[in-house]
């Protein structure tokens, strides 16, 4: 019974958070505003290398991103299931609290902002005929509409695949030879949103496999030492990625389109999302047991506000500000737009819940889905009577004295990591030094 009873040790908890850090950051670049009002087609013939660079990072861990964490999620879940005494309806009301809830506040803030945008210019609301499509566009009940909220339907599936997870783990522990077949060829063959329990397959598909990872108590670094493969085949299939989308192997993707499919989604992204989930995982012990971590470990708590937050938080900055003062997409600095994107959004994140931290204590428990801890109820009280009477100019002062230190000390601590990883790397040692 052990080996049903899988343990997550602190080194895979580090290593879990480093990999959350790292594949929200990278999701990101998906979605990086640029004021275009068709999305970017990545190519080997299109730009320079700017757009090279933004293609790598989109169509490599960008796209892999999800599917890491939709399996980290699964492990997760299956872990806490398969504990002696564990409740299902108790994972229900953590996950509501942490996902559901977040999501939906998140998605309303976004529809009014845009809401009084469209009074004097079009947006993607006009789109919304139907009260369904309405509805859609903050609970996703049927499909993802494409627009400003788009990318907090993955939410929406993780939590159908919580509330499935019961069933999934006791499919997989009887009959995992033909429950991941299934879920695979669902994902690889359904991409038009007509499955309507799970808008993208994917994340049922990758929650699965976590899943199987906790039933069979797989070591969770049994494949660290094939990292350069797992780098290579991934660069390799990014490579190919953008190569198809420069018009090589037009004739299989008209085939493929004459059968209702698509040839990345079916073909191309699959291997892309595999190689580049190993690729990643693999690589995150290089990045442990350093100032990076302990950045991660203190900014993990507003990593979900991050993700939640970042498309409406980049939309207004790239709007009000950086596209009236250095241009859109077309002019030379958009590439130190894009790069900055992530670390943008992670400082407004700290931003934003450090004011409703000031304000009121339980909006920033609401909108960090509960993973930022804060003081009990009546100490929140007092601690909140306190910081008013010290006045706007005191708050404001350790707003932007965080906003700072959350910019200057994440990216520096970044950078230092990178620099680490990569000068082990290249020296070959796994040492640490002291």
């Amino acid at each position: 019974m052990s080996e049903l009873v899988p343990q997550i040790q602190l080194d895979t908890r580090e290593r879990i958070a480093m990999a959350r850090m790292l594949c929200v950051l990278c999701m990101i670049f998906v979605h990086v505003p640029d004021g275009q009002s068709i999305a970017q087609v990545y190519s080997l013939t299109t730009g320079g290398f700017a757009i090279f660079l933004e293609g790598f990072l989109v169509e490599g861990p960008g796209r892999a991103s999800a599917a890491l964490l939709s399996v980290v999620s699964g492990y997760l879940a299956a872990t806490t299931l398969l504990k002696p005494g564990s409740s299902v309806w108790s994972l229900y009301r953590r996950r509501f609290v942490s996902i559901i809830l977040p999501m939906i506040f998140w998605a309303c803030v976004t529809y009014v902002v845009y809401l009084v945008v469209s009074q004097s210019r079009p947006t993607f609301l006009e789109d919304a005929k139907t009260v369904l499509d309405k509805l859609n566009i903050i609970f996703f009940i049927t499909e993802m509409p494409l627009g400003a909220t788009m990318h907090l339907g993955f939410l929406r599936d993780l939590f159908v695949c919580v509330l499935l997870s019961p069933l999934l783990l006791l499919g997989i522990r009887r009959m995992a030879w033909f429950v991941l077949p299934m879920l695979g060829m669902l994902y690889v063959f359904e991409h038009n949103q007509s499955f309507v329990l799970i808008l993208r397959p994917l994340v049922l598909f990758a929650f699965s496999i976590g899943i199987y990872l906790a039933v069979r108590g797989a070591r969770l670094d049994a494949l660290d030492r094939l990292w350069p493969v797992f780098v290579m085949l991934s660069i390799i299939a990014t490579m190919i990625i953008l190569l198809a989308n420069s018009g090589v192997g037009d004739t299989a993707v008209q085939a493929f389109a004459k059968r209702g499919l698509e040839f990345d989604e079916t073909v191309l992204y699959p291997f892309g999302r595999l190689f580049g989930s190993l690729a990643i995982w693999t690589l995150l012990p290089w990045f442990l047991g350093g100032k990076l971590q302990i950045w991660v470990k203190r900014f993990t708590p507003y990593l979900f506000a991050a993700f939640c937050s970042h498309y409406l938080m980049l939309t207004l900055l790239f709007y009000g500000g950086w596209s009236p003062l250095f241009g859109g997409r077309q002019s030379d600095s958009f590439i130190i737009w894009f790069l900055s994107a992530p670390l943008v959004s992670m400082a407004v994140a700290v931003m934003v819940v450090t004011v409703a931290q000031w304000v009121a204590p339980p909006l920033a428990t609401l909108i960090t889905g509960g993973r930022l801890k804060t003081a009990k109820a009546g100490a929140s009280v007092d601690a909140l009577g306190e910081r008013r009477k010290q006045g706007v100019a005191v708050g404001g002062w350790l707003i932007l004295a965080s906003a700072y230190e959350a910019v200057s000390g994440f990216i520096s601590s970044l950078v230092r990591g990178w620099f680490e990883a990569s000068r082990r790397l290249l020296l070959g040692r796994a040492g640490r030094e002291e």
